[in-house]
């Protein structure tokens, strides 16, 4: 069977009469294209690497013959020239080692799957002159040796998967040359050493495995620079040592587990500043002190396993009872989503509440929350905030002048509520104002001249309420405006009216 494979790879190749098959043939066929001269390097590495692989166990090899066009073999992707781009051969019962010299000469190669199957041997260290790869998934075969630390020139490379194999030796610092991996696992072998300190350079790594190993030595506090991780595993190891406060920087991680390891000391008040984690680990460790109150409220986690008790809770801030005065003043109870408010959580776990990393408050979502009542004028003490949305619920009284204090505040959503009396001239000193919606309310009296110094005003919505008098003419520039509805003039800065300006669409609350 292989002497007949192989001498049809000849023919191909070639170009050699088919007599061999058909010593008498009775007409001649209209050619196939099989291959082109720029693919027939790869048709022979494909057969080649269907031999080594013990092919015919494999669970499914449909179309891997020589006559049929490469794009039609089954796991064989192409690009435009007909050369391989892409093998992806995922639980396919292949077996023995991976074929360097059949797969070196794929050099077009991008994409290469190989997951769950039955290869052994070592990773053949020649991979690296495949610079074209974008991925490599070589994850549940029963690969060994060591990691080849060539595999550092793949600069392409997004995803590298070796995981649950039975890889040995240290991993080699070379992998933090892989700049564009947004993907390592190296989970489940039998690696040793230090993690290096080089994969702190992988800036665009998402998600990081390097669990159930045998890595020993600290956490290298570079991995807090990764701040586009998403996920963290390096449970199952025996790394000694604290856990680094530099991994509090890591803002979009969404797992963090360190179980199972030999790590010490006190758990860092840093992590607090995780906000977007969802699930955190940390027993089977020798963690000493309390627990950072904020993770009290971790969606999953196994916190109750450590046996600490959780950390007094946290001196109260201006921010905080600002927040509670304005809870209490709009019927918070009643609204219709108040998570954590006037909890001890941290406050930019308290629903619709945005902090900056000082833990102050800088925004505001609460609009369609069934608020309700006067807002109260404390709210002009949040010095940082810079957005407050507050739209589409059920306050009334006058606006607060006091939040003319806000001078920083750059969004400012009041409309469809019930609010009543003036528009309050204080308004005016919010410079850096850029959005500001009073619409459908029951707002009275004039426009304060005021707020035509607002330079960088650049959407306002004044309509839906019994405003009365003229348009102050330093809102003529507002780009996005609803002053045809309101049906009042511009104020005059001589004899004649100024005319009224053309509306643009506001945007969305």
């Amino acid at each position: 069977m292989i002497k007949t494979i192989l001498l049809t790879i000849i023919t191909i190749l070639t170009g050699t009469a088919c007599a061999v098959f058909s010593p008498t043939p009775t007409s001649t066929p209209r050619p196939t294209p099989t291959s082109t001269p720029t693919s027939a390097p790869d048709r022979y590495a494909l057969v080649a690497f269907y031999l080594a692989t013990g092919g015919g166990s494999w669970f499914i090899d449909m179309n891997w013959f020589p006559n049929k066009p490469l794009d039609e073999w089954m796991g064989v992707i192409t690009d435009d020239s007909g050369r391989v781009a892409g093998l992806v051969l995922r639980s396919n019962r292949l077996s023995g080692e991976i074929p360097l010299e059949q797969l070196g000469n794929l050099t077009n190669l991008t994409g290469l799957n190989l997951y769950d199957n039955r290869l052994s041997g070592a990773i053949p260290p020649e991979l690296g002159s495949l610079t074209n790869l974008t991925i490599l998934v070589l994850s549940e075969n029963q690969l060994s040796g060591e990691i080849p630390s060539e595999l550092g020139s793949l600069t392409n490379l997004e995803r590298l998967d070796l995981d649950k194999n039975q890889l040995t030796g240290k991993i080699p610092p070379e992998l933090g040359s892989l700049t564009n991996l947004e993907r390592l696992d190296l989970s489940g072998n039998e690696l040793i050493g230090e993690a290096p300190s080089e994969l702190g350079s992988l800036t665009n790594l998402r998600f990081l495995a390097l669990s159930e190993n045998q890595l020993s030595g600290e956490i290298p506090p570079e991995l807090g620079s990764l701040t586009n991780l998403e996920r963290l595993d390096l449970n199952g190891n025996q790394l000694s040592g604290a856990i680094p406060p530099e991994l509090g920087s890591l803002t979009n991680l969404e797992r963090l587990d360190l179980s199972g390891n030999r790590l010490s000391g006190e758990i860092p008040p840093e992590l607090d500043r995780l906000r977007n984690l969802a699930e955190l680990k940390l027993s089977g460790n020798r963690l000493t002190g309390c627990i950072p109150v904020g993770l009290r409220y971790m969606p999953i986690s196994d916190l109750p396993k450590l046996g600490l008790e959780f950390c007094q809770t946290p001196t109260p801030t201006p921010d905080r009872d600002v927040l509670a005065v304005f809870y209490d003043a709009t019927g918070g109870p009643n609204w219709v989503d108040n998570t954590n408010w006037l909890s001890d959580a941290p406050l930019f776990k308290w629903r619709g509440v945005t902090t900056d990393d000082s833990g102050r408050v800088t925004k505001l979502f609460l609009s369609e929350n069934q608020l309700s009542g006067e807002i109260p004028p404390e709210l002009g003490s949040l010095s940082n905030l810079t957005a407050l949305f507050l739209s589409e619920n059920q306050l009334s009284g006058e606006i607060p002048p006091e939040l003319g204090s806000l001078s920083n505040l750059t969004t400012l959503f009041l409309s469809e509520n019930q609010l009543s009396g003036e528009i309050p001239s204080e308004l005016g000193s919010l410079s850096n104002l850029t959005v500001l919606f009073l619409s459908e309310n029951q707002l009275s009296g004039e426009i304060p001249s005021e707020l035509g110094s607002l330079s960088n005003l650049e959407w306002l919505k004044l309509s839906g309420n019994w405003l009365t008098g003229c348009i102050p003419v330093g809102l003529r520039d507002v780009d996005a405006n609803d002053f045809p509805e309101m049906g009042l003039p511009f104020c005059q800065t001589s004899n004649t009216p100024a005319s009224t300006p053309i509306p643009t669409p506001a945007p969305t609350r």
